[in-house]
């Protein structure tokens, strides 16, 4: 293996250079349709050159390659500078990359010709999770280790080993030479040609170093940007601009929390941070909004907790329809995952409860039961309305209909301060005016949640 202490930029990238003549020849192949023509050894050159592309030009990490999925590949988007640019963003690793359009032009041949030959000799069904991953071996099955398929290129060409960390380290060391403190420099910078290996990537990476991005930090000025790269400086203020927005937008939904906000809010709060560029926008940030997916329970929440406390839901109605009772019917959108509403009711034993259920005939819905933290078998009642501590108020939770094929909620386990909380998540988006119901549990005419699965959270 390479030493990183004498690595060169030949060493770096040496494999680029040395397979770059075969690769060209069979990824004109793949262009031009002639799968069947291929060799097993010329399909695995594409996919080994590409994945040494996203490791060592893009100067990625292994699990991006792994990671990376059509979804991400189809959502390309093209930034401004001198000369188009593609950039691929890996949403999984919340990683990106920018390719030039020949390097687009070769991923489009691999995913529109060669991945779906590929495709058809897999063996086995995946999941949709496997399905959908971009870079597919030749057995059909996905990526599983891009660093060893680094090295049996490396082997191919009898060069060291070089990994997406060297390339790293190289550009690090590349960096800490360059004089940042005179300012005079930063404003004439040398007109010599740029080095070979630099490239949009490559230069973001370098400026992230000088000046990283953060939701509150200034732009870096053009003459900083043109110290590392000339060429590449305008890319380089696009990607610095779309990073600290991106920031900013995940600042927005994370200080909201697991409640939709209105837009009206998320404007008044944008306003109240005094961003002059870079500004998310809050039409499109309430267009784009999903609960955050964080091993932050939603009880955690100050606004889920208060609407707990006080029963005041919003975005709920109770609709009267003919035949059918009441029902929860929406008044807003609600998105997979967000919290709906809870379960209110007085927390009683599930002896007590099925000894509610046999004499009162209450309906199945206005019951809950499930399993405590300690195993112990506990029940939610709400067969009295309206309870003790809401006399004013129809709890929400008691209302919601029993549906296997038509739910859209699923029941959660939370704690409060050790108290147990059943709150409903939407299992897919909500639209307006959309009846909401879950699943009961074992039978619907017993009792709800009798036999589903509620892992305290």
């Amino acid at each position: 293996m390479a030493s990183e202490r004498v690595l060169t930029a030949g060493q770096c990238w040496g494999i680029l250079v040395s397979a770059e003549k075969d690769f060209l020849k069979v990824i004109e192949k793949v262009m031009m349709d002639e799968i069947e023509e291929m060799t097993r050894e010329e399909e695995l050159l594409v996919l080994y050159f590409m994945e040494v592309l996203v490791m060592l030009w893009f100067l990625q990490e292994p699990e991006v390659v792994k990671n990376m999925t059509v979804s991400d590949w189809l959502e390309r988007t093209y930034i401004e500078g001198n000369g188009e640019r593609t950039m691929v963003e890996v949403n999984q690793c919340d990683a990106f990359f920018v390719m030039s359009m020949e390097e687009e032009m070769w991923f489009d041949g691999y995913y529109e010709y060669l991945r779906p030959a590929m495709i058809k000799r897999r063996h086995t069904r995946c999941s949709f999770d496997k399905a959908e991953k971009f870079f597919i071996s030749s057995s059909g099955d996905p990526v599983d280790n891009p660093s060893e398929d680094l090295k049996k290129l490396h082997d191919k060409y009898f060069l060291p080993r070089i990994t997406s960390n060297m390339a790293r380290s190289f550009v690090h060391a590349v960096m800490q030479n360059y004089d940042l403190t005179d300012e005079e420099n930063l404003l004439c910078p040398a007109e010599e040609p740029e080095p070979t290996w630099m490239n949009a990537n490559t230069a973001f990476y370098m400026l992230k170093m000088l000046h990283p991005v953060t939701v509150h930090a200034a732009p870096p000025e053009k003459a900083a940007r043109m110290h590392i790269s000339r060429k590449y400086e305008s890319h380089c203020l696009s990607l610095w601009c779309g990073n600290q927005k991106k920031l900013r937008k995940r600042l927005v939904l994370d200080t909201f929390g697991p409640s939709r906000p209105s837009e009206s809010k998320v404007h008044s709060w944008i306003e109240k941070q005094g961003w002059m560029e870079n500004v998310p926008d809050a039409a499109e940030i309430m267009k784009d909004w999903k609960p955050p997916r964080s091993i932050q329970a939603p009880t955690d929440s100050k606004s889920i907790r208060q609407m707990i406390r006080k029963q005041c839901w919003k975005g709920l109605q109770l609709m009267d329809r003919e035949g059918k009772g009441l029902s929860v019917v929406t008044s807003r959108p609600f998105a997979g995952g967000e919290v709906i509403c809870d379960f209110h009711g007085r927390l009683i034993s599930r002896e007590e409860g099925l000894e509610i259920h046999q004499n009162n005939e209450a309906q199945a819905g206005h019951l809950f039961f499930f399993t405590n933290k300690n195993g112990q078998g506990m029940c939610l009642d709400a067969h009295e309305e309206p309870c003790d501590c809401h006399p004013n108020k129809t709890t929400f939770g008691r209302q919601i209909k029993h549906s296997v094929k038509r739910a859209n909620l699923s029941p959660r386990l939370h704690f409060v301060e050790d108290e147990p909380v059943i709150l409903f998540m939407a299992t897919r988006d909500i639209q307006t005016d959309e009846e909401i119901r879950y699943d009961y549990g074992d039978n619907k005419r017993s009792f709800a949640g009798d036999g589903l699965d509620l892992t305290p959270s």
